[in-house]
This record gives structure tokens, sequence and C-alpha cells, in this order.
């Protein structure tokens, strides 16, 4: 199987029990996440008071192996801004999808605009629901 970049909204939708959140798991041993990423989930829990243990067990339990956001990186998010600006695409959003370029992946997310940059991108996007 080839690998999988997971996108922020679908670790929360396996952490929270959302629809769909079930199809991570499946595929969790494929998978791979950018440390932006990863700020951006426990972003979600500060703001919403929510507690960091699912979080950390999430990370801890299933091994996926976190990518720090090298200076590649960080070149290739920037230079998506113009891309994605008119979407409204996030930092982390941009950061997901440079991971998946620089490793030829397909994404996992449960974003619906995204689909509409896979072709432009050269990326294969997989939606969660």
């Amino acid at each position: 199987m080839s690998t999988l970049v997971l996108d922020a909204s679908v670790i929360l939708a396996a952490i929270l029990g959302e629809p769909g959140g079930d199809e991570v798991f499946q595929h969790i041993e494929d998978s791979i996440v950018s440390a932006v990423n990863v700020a951006e989930v426990y972003t979600y829990a500060a703001v919403n008071n929510f507690p960091t243990a699912a979080i950390d067990a999430f990370f801890t339990e299933t091994g996926v192996e976190v990518y720090a956001h090298d200076f590649e990186q960080a070149v290739a998010t920037g230079k998506l801004a113009s891309i994605t600006k008119k979407a409204g695409l996030s930092l982390g959003d941009r950061a997901c999808f440079a991971l998946a370029q620089q490793k030829q992946a397909e994404v996992l997310t449960a974003d619906r605009p995204w689909a509409a940059f896979a072709d432009g991108l050269g990326l294969k996007i997989r939606l969660l629901r």
C-alpha cells in the first residue's frame, strides 16, 4: 500500500469518533503526518477545552510517523499560498499538501474543498466522508 498523509481533520475525526473516523485506523500503518498538522490537532484541544489525553494516546498508540516541517517543506508550503489563497486554505492545509508532494503520497482529509486542488497540485486526495 502507498503512503497516506493524514490531515488534522481526519485525526480529529478518529479521536472524536466522528463518521468515517474508523477508516483512519484501517490505514494507520501506512500513514504519516506533518508536525504542523499535529499542532493543529493540539490547537483544537486548546481552543475547545478538549482534554489532550485522547490526542496523546492517539499518537502514542498508533505510532503514526510525524514528519518535522523542514526547510524544503516550509518553502513548498509557502509557494502553495498563491494556488490555495482563493479557497482560504490554512498554513496547516498547505503543510499537509507539501508533505504529500515531497513523499509522493496520497492525502486523507475530511475537508471537501481540497478535492478541487488534486489535479492542479498533482496529488491524489481521498475524502474521509
